[in-house]
């Protein structure tokens, strides 16, 4: 019996539909709750959870929100690159 395992990569991520609207999700919820929000991707689906709760089962962390001040969003992605959105 051979299975075929799906290879999580960040690649695939960005290019999932659901992408940017998780990117703007997880920058707002950091913003107005002064907590850190992780993009979860799994191979297939994207989710957006507290840094602090339990991953989706076999995903990985692609991004990172954490407010930086009244108006400013960190995003850290893998190979420590970093953006900021600006959220009034």
């Amino acid at each position: 019996m051979s299975h075929k395992f799906k290879t999580i990569s960040d690649h695939d991520a960005f290019a999932h539909p659901a992408y940017g609207n998780a990117i703007q999700n997880s920058a707002r919820q950091a913003h107005a709750s002064n907590e850190c929000f992780s993009i979860f991707w799994d191979g297939f689906s994207i989710y957006v959870r507290n840094s602090h709760a339990f991953p989706p089962p076999n995903s990985k962390v692609i991004c990172i929100a954490q407010r930086w001040d009244n108006n400013t969003v960190q995003l850290r992605f893998a190979g420590a690159r970093a953006e900021w959105a600006r959220l009034a």
